[in-house]
């Protein structure tokens, strides 16, 4: 099987978390017998993890779209970035039919632009599946020629994969044909998932662990008020802000604000964040839901931190209550309730048993477990 795998976010280096997860898709299907073949925005090098050759898709001379806060927040913030979709995606289809006659099946992430790239003729009609994440969906739903897009996306040898559920659902209210419907309705759910790794040995501490991008729908500032008030309890606690974006300075000027204690890591990878997972002592995803309905669906740090024998804590938003069974495996809560997030917080430090049962729900999402899976769709389009 020759796979060209089309993405509009993907590790510029080994220490970017970009696409990571695509990455590790890519390399699993690689290492799994596949010939993988990536293309991706200009930025990116030769060759991604495991050696998967990439191809860098040049689409503008001081590129804006990608990359950085990610595309749906950079659309937001700046005009450049949105003057440039067309040309990006003129230069994907083009490289597209270029490549595609080397390739036996296609392999799409995020619908928009990438699925719509690889279903339209510069696929060469190749057996096609697509995979849905969140902002893709979210982008969609706000178009005015949503239906169009899914219907044309809906082609005969063309399958829908979603990270979960609750994207799936998001789905079908846009469905106008019963193409589009047919394709939504098919569609498997399947997480992304992880290379299978021992938690590391390291001592727990008290710290609360946040990692992800800096960006109003993380939640970050609802954070920093519950964690006042978890700090007024149990004054040893401290909070590690892992990651980078344009809400960083806001956010480090509230924490002062706030007189929380609190350490901004920065970006981190690798090394530096395999340590943060193994001494922290719990994991908080404060994602909330933002005015034009755009949230977090199946971010991937979650079973990373459960892999790593991390307590998590996150909000009930998107797919996060169809990983997580509540008191069991981890805590959910409801979005935008700093003083519910506290007492999560309180309690995940002191119930060891929610990170154990946190490993065996990570060891179900290996890549070991899931790629099988993804190659027996792809043969069977």
């Amino acid at each position: 099987m020759k796979i060209g795998l089309l993405t509009s976010s993907y590790p510029r280096s080994p220490a970017d978390p970009a696409g990571v997860f695509v990455a590790g898709m890519a390399s699993w299907l690689s290492r799994g017998g596949a010939a993988v073949e990536v293309l991706a925005p200009q930025g990116v090098g030769a060759s991604g993890p495991g050696e998967v050759p990439v191809r860098a898709v040049s689409y503008a001379r001081r590129p804006a779209l990608f990359y950085g806060a990610g595309a749906p927040d950079n659309l937001a913030r700046s005009w450049r970035a949105r003057a440039q979709v067309p040309a990006f995606m003129g230069a994907l289809a083009l490289e597209t039919w270029r490549r595609s006659s080397c390739w036996t099946h296609l392999l799409s992430h995020w619908l928009l632009p990438c699925g719509v790239v690889a279903a339209s003729g510069a696929g060469r009609a190749l057996p096609h599946l697509a995979v849905a994440h969140s902002s893709d969906v979210h982008l969609l739903a706000r178009l005015p020629l949503a239906s169009a897009l899914l219907h044309a996306l809906a082609r005969p040898r063309t399958r829908l994969l979603c990270t979960c559920a609750a994207i799936q659902d998001k789905l079908r209210p846009l469905c106008r044909t019963a193409r589009a419907a047919a394709l939504v309705d098919g569609a498997q759910v399947m997480r992304m998932g992880l290379d299978p790794a021992p938690p590391a040995e390291a001592a727990r501490g008290r710290a609360v662990l946040f990692l992800g991008r800096l960006v109003p729908v993380k939640g970050v500032d609802l954070l920093l008020e519950a964690f006042k008030a978890l700090a007024g309890q149990d004054p040893g606690v401290e909070l590690w802000v892992a990651g980078d974006g344009p809400e960083r300075q806001p956010l480090e000027r509230r924490a002062r604000e706030l007189g929380v204690r609190t350490t901004f890591f920065g970006q981190v990878a690798g090394g530096q964040k395999a340590d943060l997972l193994a001494r922290a002592g719990v994991l908080a995803l404060p994602s909330r839901v933002l005015s034009d309905g755009r949230t977090d669906a199946a971010p991937v740090v979650l079973l990373e931190a459960m892999a790593a024998g991390l307590p998590v804590v996150a909000a009930r938003v998107g797919g996060n209550a169809e990983l997580i069974t509540h008191g069991e495996d981890g805590l959910l809560v409801e979005p935008s309730d700093p003083q519910a997030l506290a007492l999560a917080l309180a309690r995940a430090l002191q119930e060891p048993g929610l990170a154990r049962a946190g490993l065996r729900t990570a060891s179900e999402h290996t890549w070991d477990r899931l790629a099988p899976e993804l190659l027996s769709i792809l043969e069977q389009i």
